[in-house]
């Protein structure tokens, strides 16, 4: 694997840093109140990130390797799409060192430790949902090199762990990280206005995503069992799709070439 590991040197974080950490969890603490999935806040009680200041990867890694026997590895920015299914695989997640300033509070355009750390590692304690995720990344290593194809199962990640619902007890709630950890995706996801669908791979296939805005659609998974139980189907689903793309594409060529 190409990726370069990386140390967080804590000591490196400014006080303005741990205190935009202690704002962005209150704040997102108390609008979870009844609000945000139980299988969330099960694995958010059960890895004790701390509230008040930035989190200590090794410590962290440690913890959540004793519960769920997940590490964390430190990377800053983007990392390559091959690294990132690679590490899920192997039960590694990256987490980014670095901290948003205190104007990006309500939205950070790049990774950030803050949504790393409060939006995605308390999931990995469900076992239903990290076989989905190591199950969805082994295929994804096939196509790694297929750019439409990424794009595709960019979709149906950005639609699940960032922006996925469940219905629990009868209530649709957020378990997708760039829900928990946005204030006004939490609003949005409640707006009755904006569509919510059952989920389905070919209409998630279907659905571009914009993640520097609002969401316009969410879709909603009964239990985690439809996200594994979606892995039988997958790749049968995504090649019907990269096939459709390419006579799309054959057939725009080709009136081009009629004119």
């Amino acid at each position: 694997m190409g990726l370069i590991t990386i140390s967080q040197h804590y000591d490196a974080y400014l006080p303005e840093d741990h205190e935009t950490w202690a704002a962005l969890a209150k704040r997102q603490i108390e609008l979870h109140n009844g609000r945000i999935s139980k299988a969330y806040l099960d694995g958010y009680e059960k890895i004790q990130l701390d509230e008040n200041r930035i989190i200590k990867m090794d410590e962290m890694s440690e913890r959540l390797h004793k519960i769920a026997g997940w590490t964390i590895t430190p990377v800053t920015g983007l990392i390559p799409t091959r690294d990132f299914f690679y590490m899920i695989i192997n039960k590694k997640y990256p987490v980014n060192i670095s901290m948003r300033k205190p104007w990006e509070m309500d939205f950070s355009e790049q990774p950030d430790i803050f949504h790393d750390a409060f939006g995605h590692l308390p999931l990995l304690t469900n076992e239903k949902f990290t076989r989905f995720l190591t199950a969805y990344s082994s295929i994804a290593l096939k196509y790694v090199h297929h750019e439409r194809a990424i794009d595709f199962l960019g979709q149906l990640y950005w639609f699940t762990y960032e922006m996925g619902i469940i219905n629990e007890m009868g209530e649709n709630k957020p378990y997708g990280a760039a829900i928990i950890t946005s204030k006004d995706e939490i609003a949005n996801v409640y707006d009755d206005a904006i569509p919510k669908y059952a989920f389905d791979l070919d209409h998630i296939f279907r659905t571009p995503y914009n993640p520097f805005k609002l969401q316009k659609e969410y879709f909603i998974i009964n239990s985690f069992d439809d996200l594994f139980n979606s892995i039988q189907h997958l790749e049968v689903r995504l090649n019907e799709h990269l096939m459709l793309t390419e006579k799309d594409h054959t057939k725009s060529d080709y009136s081009l070439n009629t004119l």
